[in-house]
């Protein structure tokens, strides 16, 4: 099947109440989707603010010789020690963007990270 007829078949799906359509030919399949339906269109959004790995490295919740008791749900405020990226023998402290409460956290300590990989989810106030 060529462009040309995919685009008309398309076309014409859209003036339908069909929502999806199968074309055999052979050993040849092909199947149309429309996604026409308003609630799987709606965006999803959050108050939820992520905070990113600086850089790659090794997480640490504390650094060497401190301890860190954070949980969730715990408060905190702009620019609190969340944990260090150790990476060689240089430490990149995680900060909190934001005053908030601490929802979620997405990282274990030991575990090596990504930049820009989400490692804490703040509720900010």
């Amino acid at each position: 099947m060529d462009v040309k007829t995919l685009t008309k078949m398309t076309k014409w799906m859209e003036t339908t109440d069909l929502e999806e359509i199968t074309w055999r030919s052979g050993d040849d399949k092909i199947s149309l989707k429309l996604n026409s339906n308003p609630e799987h269109n709606s965006s999803i959004t959050s108050t939820l603010e992520p905070v990113l790995a600086p850089s790659i490295g090794i997480f640490r919740f504390a650094r060497p010789g401190k301890t860190n008791h954070l949980r969730e749900g715990a408060s905190v405020k702009t620019g609190a020690e969340l944990g260090v990226i150790e990476v060689g023998k240089d430490f990149k402290t995680v900060a909190a963007p934001s005053n908030g409460l601490l929802k979620i956290i997405s990282i274990q300590d030991g575990k090596p990270v990504e930049y820009g990989q989400p490692l804490f989810f703040i509720e900010p106030k």
